[in-house]
C-alpha cells in the first residue's frame, strides 16, 4: 500500500514540475522505468544523518535524523534500525516512522533498543521499503560500527590476600579472603563470590580457594588464612591451702596445683600448672625472724625450687600474731606462648588456731619484690 501511495506522489511531483502537463502514456511502473533508463532526477531523495550511539551491555542508544535531502516535499516514510548488516544476518531491531518532511527538512530520532550480544555495527536504513525512487540510494544506509562489541562479557577479577586473625574463644577465626574481587563489566550478572572452605578456621594456617562469578564466566584465585592464639590463659582460683604449726615449724613442699586451680585457655584447655606455670615470687605478712611458737628463730621461711614449680613454706605463724599469710605470685603460659599473672595463697593459723588474716607483704623472695621485702629482719640477719 506504501508503495502505491509513493508512486502517486511521486507522479503529482512530475506534474508540478512541469512535464509538459501530464505523466507518460505509459502506466507508472512503466513510466517509473523509464524515467531511471533515462537518468531523470526525481527531486526525492532521503538521508540518514547525525548517527551516534552508545552501548551499555546490551543496551544499545541511538540518535540521528532521517533528512529529506531533496528540494520538494516527501510524504510519509519507514526506517529500519539493524543490528548488524540487512541481508547478511543483521536484527531488525525496529523501526522509524518518519512524517512528511519539506525539502530539506530533517526529523530527529532518539531510541533505544536491547541488541544481542557481541553486537559490532548498527545499521539505519531510510525508506526501508523502497517506496521512493530516489535520486541518490546511497545515502539511505548509515552505519555505526563500535570497537568493543556490544555485551562482550569480561573475565570477573578474581583478588585473593593473606589474611591473619585472632582466634575467637572456640580457638576459630572467621575470615575472607577477598581483596576486592570485582566485574568489569558489570555482565551478565548476578556478581558472586564464594571460598572453600567456608570457614571459621581452627589455629594455625588454612588454604582457601576463593571463586568469583558474574553469571557466565568464573575466576578463581588462593591464599592463606591463619589463625592465632593472642589470649592469654585465665588464671585458675585460690584452692585455699592452709597448713597447721608444727612444733619444730617444719617445712612443707607446696606447688602451684596445691595453691591454685588449673589455668582455663581458650585454645589449650585446661593447663597443668606444672607444666604451664612458674613462681614469680612468694611473700609472707611476717618477718623472716618472727618469733614462733615453739621453736623461737626459724629463718629462710620461704625457699624457692630451682624450677620455680613448688616452694618449701615454714609452717609456722608469730606468736603475737594474727596468723602467717603466704601469697603466691606465678606466671602462667600458654602454646602460644601468651601469659597471664595469677595468685594464691597459703595460709597458717595463729595461736589457738584463729583464721589468719592478711597483713601486708613483710618479707619476699623471689623476682620484682617490693621494696624493702627482702630484708630477713635482725635476728636472722645476724646468724
Amino acid at each position: 500500500m506504501k508503495r502505491y501511495q509513493g508512486v502517486s506522489s511521486l507522479a503529482a511531483l512530475f506534474i508540478l514540475g512541469g512535464c509538459e502537463g501530464a505523466l507518460p502514456g505509459e502506466p507508472h511502473a512503466a513510466g517509473l522505468e523509464v524515467q531511471r533508463q533515462a537518468g531523470t532526477e526525481t527531486g526525492l531523495d532521503l538521508s540518514v544523518v547525525d548517527l551516534a550511539g552508545s552501548c551499555e551491555a546490551t543496551a544499545l542508544s541511538i540518535s540521528g535524523a532521517i533528512k529529506n535531502e531533496g528540494r520538494t516535499g516527501i510524504a510519509g516514510s519507514t526506517a529500519a534500525v539493524y543490528a548488524g548488516t540487512p541481508g547478511e544476518g543483521g536484527v531488525r531491531l525496529g523501526t522509524i516512522d518518519v512524517p512528511f518532511l519539506v525539502g530539506g527538512e530533517a526529523f530527529p530520532f532518539s531510541l533505544s533498543f536491547t541488541v544481542p550480544e557481541g553486537t559490532t555495527r548498527v545499521t539505519v536504513v531510510a525508506d526501508e521499503d523502497a517506496v521512493y525512487l530516489e535520486d541518490d540510494e546511497a545515502n539511505n544506509v548509515a552505519v555505526l560500527d563500535f570497537e568493543v562489541p556490544c555485551a562482550t562479557n569480561q573475565q570477573p577479577v578474581a583478588s585473593c590476600q593473606d589474611v591473619t586473625v585472632p582466634a575467637d574463644a572456640s580457638c576459630q577465626g572467621a575470615a575472607s579472603i577477598d581483596n576486592g574481587s570485582f566485574d568489569p563489566d558489570g555482565f551478565p550478572g548476578p556478581f558472586s563470590v564464594s571460598q572453600s572452605p567456608e570457614g571459621p578456621f581452627g589455629l594455625g594456617t588454612t588454604a582457601v580457594q576463593l571463586s568469583v562469578s558474574d553469571g557466565a564466566a568464573t575466576n578463581t584465585c588462593s591464599a592463606n588464612v591463619t589463625v592465632v592464639d593472642i589470649s592469654a590463659p585465665t588464671p585458675g582460683a585460690n584452692r585455699g591451702l592452709v597448713l597447721q604449726p608444727t612444733a619444730g615449724s617444719d617445712y612443707v613442699l607446696v606447688s602451684l596445683a596445691d595453691c591454685a586451680m588449673p589455668a582455663v585457655d581458650n585454645c589449650g584447655g585446661e593447663l597443668d600448672l606444672a607444666e604451664s606455670a612458674s613462681i614469680i615470687r612468694v611473700t609472707s605478712d611476717e618477718s623472716d625472724d618472727a618469733l614462733s611458737l615453739l621453736r623461737l628463730l626459724a629463718c629462710d621461711d620461704m625457699q624457692l625450687t630451682p624450677d620455680r614449680k613448688s616452694v618449701m613454706l615454714r609452717a609456722e605463724s608469730a606468736l603475737l600474731g594474727n596468723g602467717r599469710v603466704y601469697n603466691l605470685t606465678y606466671s602462667v603460659r600458654d602454646a602460644s606462648g601468651n601469659a597471664s599473672i595469677g595468685t594464691c595463697n597459703v595460709k597458717v593459723p595463729a595461736l589457738l588456731g584463729n583464721p589468719a588474716i592478711d597483713s601486708g607483704v613483710r618479707y619476699c623472695q623471689g623476682d620484682d619484690c617490693p621494696s624493702g621485702s627482702r630484708f630477713p629482719g635482725l635476728l636472722c640477719s645476724l646468724l
